[in-house]
C-alpha cells in the first residue's frame, strides 16, 4: 500500500505538519509506503499514480489554499486521481483566516478528480477536525500529536478500503 502526502508549505509548518502526518501512518501502518511530495519540486507521478490515498496540505492564505497547491490542481488534469482516498489539512496563522473553506476548496478539487474524499475523524478525533487536520500559529509543534492522529486515521480508512 502507499500514500502519498502533497503539500505546498512557505514557512516551513506545512511541511512539518506533513512530516507528523507522515509519522503517524508509519507508527500505526509500518508496512505502508509514504512519500512526501512538495508541489513546488518533481512529484513522482508514478508513485503518485500507484497511491491508495492522497493527502493533501497547503497553508492558508484569503481563506483558501495557496497559489502554488492551487496551481498544481490547475495543472494536473492527466494525472489520474480517480478512486483513491483523499484528504486534506492546512496550517494557518489563526482559526478565522478560512481554515475550513481552504480545506473545502482542496476537497472540491479531489471530489471533481473522482476522488473519495475522507475527513480524517474517527470516533475519538471527531472534536478535533470535522474536515481535515488543522494547525495554527507558528509553534506547529504544538499540533504534532493531532497531525499524527490525523495520519493514522487516514492510514486505516485506506486499508480498510483497499486492504492491501
Amino acid at each position: 500500500m502507499k500514500i502519498t502526502i502533497l503539500y505546498a508549505s512557505q514557512t516551513g509548518n506545512t511541511e512539518a505538519a506533513a512530516e507528523y502526518i507522515q509519522d503517524g501512518i508509519l507508527a500505526r501502518y509500518p508496512f505502508i509506503q509514504v512519500k512526501l511530495a512538495d508541489v513546488r519540486e518533481d512529484v513522482e507521478i508514478s508513485f503518485l499514480e500507484q497511491s491508495d490515498a492522497v493527502i493533501f496540505g497547503s497553508p492558508v492564505y484569503f481563506t483558501s489554499m495557496g497559489w502554488e497547491m492551487k496551481k498544481w490542481f490547475d495543472n494536473s488534469f492527466r494525472i489520474d486521481l480517480h478512486g483513491k482516498l483523499g484528504a486534506a489539512f492546512v496550517t494557518a496563522q489563526s482559526a478565522a483566516g478560512g481554515t475550513d473553506t481552504a480545506i473545502m476548496e482542496m476537497l472540491r478539487h479531489m471530489l471533481a478528480k473522482g476522488m473519495l474524499v475522507f475527513s480524517g475523524t474517527d470516533p475519538k478525533s471527531a472534536q478535533k477536525f470535522q474536515l481535515g487536520a488543522v494547525g495554527l500559529g507558528k509553534d506547529i509543534e504544538q499540533y504534532a500529536e493531532q497531525f499524527e492522529a490525523f495520519g493514522a486515521c487516514v492510514a486505516q480508512k485506506a486499508v480498510q478500503l483497499f486492504g492491501k
